[in-house]
């Protein structure tokens, strides 16, 4: 298993180039005069993937952990020698077999999430933001794993090699990054069998036409096989049926959850369940029932945004960044028990939803910052503390000097906006 480990990390060693990217798309957006960022809605979609690389840290033995548990309690024969190869060969044909399984498996996976409410829970924060750009393919379910690793365990049972499965699930995750993008059209020929800008973002789409059509990963051919395909004509509006109106990145992986179980509060009897694996927006007949997705009003069409001042927003801006190098801490480094993981993981946490909060000039945002400043000197002098340098001490409380300057503008620039506002 000592050649797997090595490609556990795929995505993680990809991370400065999904930046890069991003800054790319920026640069030649702003060229072509096109508005494809707005800096709320992109530090929300940032802040939505480093909460899910977070949680992974904590699941991520579910979707390869599990898998390599069934793969060796069934195919590794009793007293093999370590590195011996079992189950079915590693040679090409294999190769090209386990990248077909995984893209149609994960087909009916996100085919499966956008009609099981349950499901879809994970996976509506990826589509809540009402932009189309690479910042949101990073905006991802933080608990998708959760549902997603069961539809790949028939591939361990029949003997494919953790190896593949993990390269194959992993470039995968990696294409679809890039097809989250505005401003590259029609590919010609490609349209017809692979997954496509085009083809993604009308899968983004809530225009009625659009809704649950082109689910593939990297290959089209599995919506036009079962059904799902659809090709873009107009461009469409992109998000959620029911708008997503919050920059708050940790009520963006939870809200949907909340809702199903107000709803099942008032279903009754077997409605109650039902209401969890019905699809989205059902309701029973005695509460309205289903209602018809719209037809969007472009007269009418409005983004949700919020009015903040400029300072206020570059705060919170900063708020962001400075979750960034615990969050990488937590992401890179191995053997870290888990009491100290949470320990890291819990200011980055209240750090991007204090980001939110701060973009949308919540009091909320406010008292989590007063939160999260004393967490982070907490953590930096726990660090501090056990690595025993001076001069690292001395750093520490430059910070925390700083941390309260901060605290005390935050409360000046809170109240002249609130003034300006009434």
């Amino acid at each position: 298993m000592g050649e797997q480990a090595k490609f556990e990390n795929l995505i993680a060693l990809a991370v400065p180039v999904f930046f890069i990217s991003i800054g790319i798309e920026l640069v030649i957006s702003l060229v072509m005069k096109r508005k494809v960022y707005r800096l709320n809605d992109s530090v929300s979609d940032l802040s939505a993937g480093m909460l899910q690389e977070l949680v992974g840290v904590f699941t991520k033995v579910l979707l390869f952990g599990v898998y390599i548990a069934v793969f060796e309690a069934i195919h590794r024969p009793s007293g093999a020698p370590q590195g011996t190869i079992y189950g079915l060969p590693i040679n090409i044909a294999t190769w090209i077999i386990v990248f077909l399984l995984v893209d149609m498996i994960y087909y009916w996976f996100h085919r499966n999430s956008h009609n099981i409410a349950i499901i879809w829970g994970s996976h509506e924060a990826h589509h809540s933001s009402q932009e189309y750009n690479l910042s949101v393919a990073l905006r991802q379910g933080a608990f998708q794993r959760l549902f997603s690793f069961p539809y790949y365990l028939p591939m361990a049972v029949a003997g494919f090699s953790p190896l593949q499965f993990m390269v194959c699930s992993q470039i995968n995750t990696l294409y679809q990054f890039f097809i989250h993008t505005r401003l590259v059209g029609k590919l010609g020929f490609l349209e017809y069998f692979m997954n496509t800008p085009s083809h993604h973002r009308v899968h983004h789409g809530v225009n009625p036409k659009y809704i649950d059509k082109n689910h593939a990963g990297v290959f089209i051919i599995w919506d036009k096989l079962f059904g799902t395909f659809q090709k873009e004509e107009e461009e469409p509006y992109y998000g959620t049926v029911k708008p997503l109106t919050t920059f708050n990145p940790v009520w963006a992986q939870l809200h949907y959850w909340w809702g199903l179980f107000q709803l099942s509060r008032k279903c009754r009897g077997f409605d109650k369940l039902r209401v969890w694996f019905k699809g989205p927006g059902w309701k029973p007949e005695y509460l309205g029932g289903k209602a018809a997705i719209p037809e969007i009003d472009p007269k009418s069409f409005r983004k949700y945004d919020e009015t903040t001042g400029p300072r206020l927003k570059v705060y919170a801006t900063i708020v962001f960044v400075l979750s960034l190098p615990i969050f990488l801490v937590l992401q890179r480094t191995k053997g870290l028990p888990i009491q100290s993981q949470l320990i890291l993981a819990i200011p980055v946490v209240v750090g991007l939803a204090a980001a939110g909060g701060l973009m949308m000039m919540r009091k909320w945002g406010i008292v989590l910052e007063f939160i999260r400043v004393p967490l982070f000197i907490f953590v930096a002098f726990a660090v501090t503390f056990a690595q025993k340098r001076e001069i690292m001490f001395t750093a520490v409380g430059i910070a925390a000097a700083i941390g309260i300057a901060q605290l005390i503008w935050l409360m000046y620039e809170y109240r002249r906006l609130t003034v300006q506002a009434a």
